[in-house]
């Protein structure tokens, strides 16, 4: 599974957003990571709640405006993932 990161600007970063990464790389080793949009999901991580890591994304994507844990970073990324398998 190809896994796109993309960043908002970090002009106003209210928590260390390279963490949603870092968890993502180190628990999903049988994907691939890309900064790019070509990818079948695309995880957006925004510094605030303006979002706009998510701004003119479409198709399968999760954005991350907070941080939430590692449990639910991971949870919500897992429970994508099945989804587009499934599909």
């Amino acid at each position: 599974m190809r896994i796109g990161i993309k960043y908002c600007g970090g002009c106003n970063e209210s928590y260390k957003r390279e963490m949603i990464e870092e968890i993502l790389k180190r628990e999903l080793k049988n994907c691939q990571f890309f900064y790019s949009n070509n990818a079948d999901l695309i995880v957006c991580i925004s510094g605030c709640k303006k979002g706009c890591a998510a701004e003119k994304v479409s198709g399968n994507f999760v954005h991350f405006d907070e941080w939430v844990g590692e449990n639910k970073v991971l949870t919500k990324i897992k429970t994508k993932l099945s989804e587009l398998l499934r599909s």
